[in-house]
């Protein structure tokens, strides 16, 4: 059942009132017993929550915070040049590197994602206060997903630090760096499914001594974000 209805959610995407998620048609569709259908979810509220849940970790990036590819840029920048990760403006440096080649490909991973797109259908349904099937049972649901996202982020934002010479201001931790970098991502690529070319259109920016690089408005937003959130080590 779950299986029949993902790949329904990446062919149509998940409607407001799941008019497209009917338990008898899934039934049919996925072959499977009626009365076992019923046991394990009486109504379709029920289903529609596994669903999101198996979305979620069917994601690859879900657990891990980021999609591998982005990980791998991360890891790229985090262990580049020995020489330039020697000196705190070398890891200044990297550390640009690493947000603007990073930033720019993972907003681009998070809008093509199933998991993403329901999860704001659903989110700004809540937030428009519209009636949405099992309403505060689905806040919880989103809820529990984004606190599981946030905490891994957060693990993510502390290797990063220390990789890169960094601890976080006073006042403020990774968590909120992580709520911070999220809520920027997902307000660009809710811009981004309206005008793509506005969004994704290089901006040629000098963020330091290096010069000028081609950056993603994203980027540069996360980037603002991460610099007002945190400070080297060696100031």
């Amino acid at each position: 059942m779950l299986e029949v209805a993902v790949e329904r959610v990446k062919v149509e995407g998940l409607l407001l009132d799941y008019a497209n998620i009917e338990l008898e048609d899934l039934i049919r569709a996925a072959g499977v017993p009626r009365s076992t259908v019923f046991r394990i979810w009486p109504d379709r509220v029920a289903f529609v929550a596994d669903l999101v849940r198996a979305l979620f970790e069917a994601d690859p990036g879900f657990d891990t915070g980021f999609d591998d590819e982005t990980l791998r840029l991360l890891a790229a920048a985090a262990t580049g040049d020995a020489e330039e990760m020697a000196t705190p403006h070398g890891r200044q440096i990297a550390f640009r590197a690493a947000v603007r080649l990073a930033v720019a490909h993972n907003i681009a991973t998070v809008a093509n994602s199933v998991a993403w797109r329901a999860y704001r259908t659903m989110s700004a349904a809540l937030a428009s206060g519209d009636a949405v099937p099992g309403g505060e049972d689905i806040r919880a649901l989103l809820s529990e997903i984004e606190h599981r996202y946030l905490d891994r982020m957060a693990e993510i934002y502390r290797e990063l630090n220390q990789a890169f010479g960094l601890r976080m201001r006073d006042g403020v931790t990774e968590r909120d760096l992580a709520l911070a970098v999220v809520a920027v991502i997902d307000g660009m690529s809710d811009h981004r499914r309206i005008d793509p070319a506005a969004v994704d259109a290089a901006r040629v920016v000098a963020m330091g001594p290096e010069g000028a690089s081609e950056w993603h408005l994203a980027g540069l937003a996360v980037y603002g974000v991460y610099a007002a959130f945190t400070e080297s080590l060696d100031a």
